[in-house]
């Protein structure tokens, strides 16, 4: 499929692409569709919370890919300090209204 694009839009495609988040311009495109049809749908509110999920995942692919991370063996042992932490997160997120 081709797509002629103003010179605005252009310009919004190039910068992105050269910040280096995309491998190429239909992977920009994919997500921005995707985005605004989320947008559409299920309101700004909801389209921005899966903007964040997908960008934490995102820093979470690559903090694997390049070795920064923990393997756990023993998963009872280290269920319930992942839970007080998470338990800890909570708290604080509720304490200043953050999610």
């Amino acid at each position: 499929m081709t797509i002629d694009l103003d010179s605005e839009t252009q310009k919004l495609l190039q910068r992105e692409l050269q910040a280096g988040q995309f491998s190429d311009a239909a992977a920009l495109l994919s997500v921005a569709l995707k985005q605004f049809l989320i947008a559409k749908e299920f309101g700004e509110a909801e389209a921005r919370k899966l903007a964040v999920l997908r960008a934490e995942l995102d820093h979470a692919d690559g903090q694997i890919e390049r070795g920064e991370y923990t393997e756990y063996d023993d998963h009872t042992t280290h269920a319930k300090e992942i839970q007080e932490r998470g338990l800890r997160r909570l708290s604080d997120q509720r304490k200043t209204g953050t999610r």
